[in-house]
């Protein structure tokens, strides 16, 4: 009688182990997840290289490619190294980083900001953020993970009935809105074209001798002042523009 009390202690003892074994192995596994998310993101901005449709990215630590050299040195710069270049451009300080915690790469468009802080030459890069990333430790209600999952389809879904309703609730506000959006679209189009003025230095497309599609006309015309493109650039997400229009509708609106 007096052992069976001294078995099921020896059997909670070692559920117990089992237990703190589990758990600890979990931990292991949502910090190993946690991590490979912070390697598909931007140390600097924190956006996902997948949307560069290149997939470029470079290392926080370590010297600086060949082009960002050659550039320093006809600036007479002493900076050698991403830390330095990082430090004096986003005012952060990278030499502290934990895998853990921070990203261990920065995106082509930090990249090219850099750039643009040691060259004269325009350019219609932007910074997406207002500020730079504050990267926190890992914790059960952590964004970079929530915003991983965002993306994958859940196993158990809706059933048709409540994705009938909520897809009559979409649309319902959607109609509403629809006008409101619409007026705001047209009052923006306008400000742009009010904000590049360029009538008198840029061509109409009325000027064509010749009847072309709307398609043609729309692929090389701005999409800010609707004239010929006159020293055309291209835009990350593949739109064009006058160089003077795009550079100052960015300059007074921002990254509209």
């Amino acid at each position: 009688v007096a052992e069976k009390p001294l078995l099921a202690d020896t059997d909670l003892n070692h559920n117990k182990q089992a237990l703190e074994k589990d758990a600890d192995n979990l931990k292991m596994q949502e910090n190993a997840a946690h991590q490979a998310h912070l390697q598909q993101l931007c140390r600097i901005c924190g956006v996902s290289f997948k949307t560069d449709r290149y997939k470029r990215s470079h290392p926080v630590h370590g010297p600086v490619d060949s082009e960002t050299q050659g550039l320093l040195r006809k600036k007479e710069k002493r900076a050698t190294s991403w830390p330095d270049l990082i430090a004096k451009v986003f005012k952060i300080d990278v030499r502290g980083d934990i895998d853990t915690i921070h990203p261990t790469r920065f995106c082509h468009n930090c990249w090219s900001i850099i750039h643009r802080k040691f060259s004269n030459a325009p350019c219609e890069v932007y910074f997406p953020r207002n500020s730079t990333m504050d990267w926190k430790s890992h914790s059960p209600n952590c964004t970079v993970c929530y915003t991983a999952r965002r993306g994958v389809k859940r196993k158990n879904q809706q059933s048709n009935l409540q994705l009938g309703k909520r897809l009559k609730i979409i649309a319902e506000r959607a109609r509403k809105t629809k006008g409101v959006k619409k007026q705001v679209q047209v009052n923006n189009k306008n400000l742009m074209k009010k904000i590049a003025n360029c009538k008198k230095i840029h061509l109409s497309t009325k000027l064509l001798a010749v009847d072309y599609p709307a398609d043609f006309v729309k692929s090389i015309s701005c999409q800010i002042c609707e004239h010929i493109l006159a020293d055309p650039v291209e835009t990350t997400c593949s739109h064009l523009f006058c160089r003077t229009c795009i550079l100052k509708c960015l300059k007074v609106m921002g990254s509209y």
